[in-house]
């Protein structure tokens, strides 16, 4: 999934990739938001008073921007009951995974 994480950052820049377990079509299971798209999706969020999912959203805008994508991947998990940031560090084992 970093391979996938490296790839995208280089074509589309800062982001996230998002991955949805139980989306109805394979097809949207997963997807990659740029900085831009995150920043839409909070101000989505805000205007449906959704705050808990906003937030997730500007950690993962500050988290993105702030990375290295050769030694970092961002991810937002989402089922239908929880939204999760995901930052791991490839030079951390998987101990040192952060999940907000």
């Amino acid at each position: 999934m970093c391979d996938f994480y490296e790839k995208f950052y280089a074509q589309e820049g800062p982001g996230t990739i998002v991955y949805v377990p139980d989306a109805e079509k394979e097809e949207d299971s997963m997807f990659f938001l740029s900085v831009d798209c995150l920043i839409s999706a909070v101000d989505d969020l805000n205007r449906q008073e959704l705050e808990g999912p906003a937030e997730v959203m500007r950690k993962a805008i500050a988290r993105a921007e702030a990375l290295d994508p050769d030694k970092e991947a961002l991810f937002i998990i989402q089922d239908k009951e929880h939204l999760a940031l995901v930052h791991y560090n490839r030079e951390k084992s998987a101990s040192k995974l952060t999940i907000t």
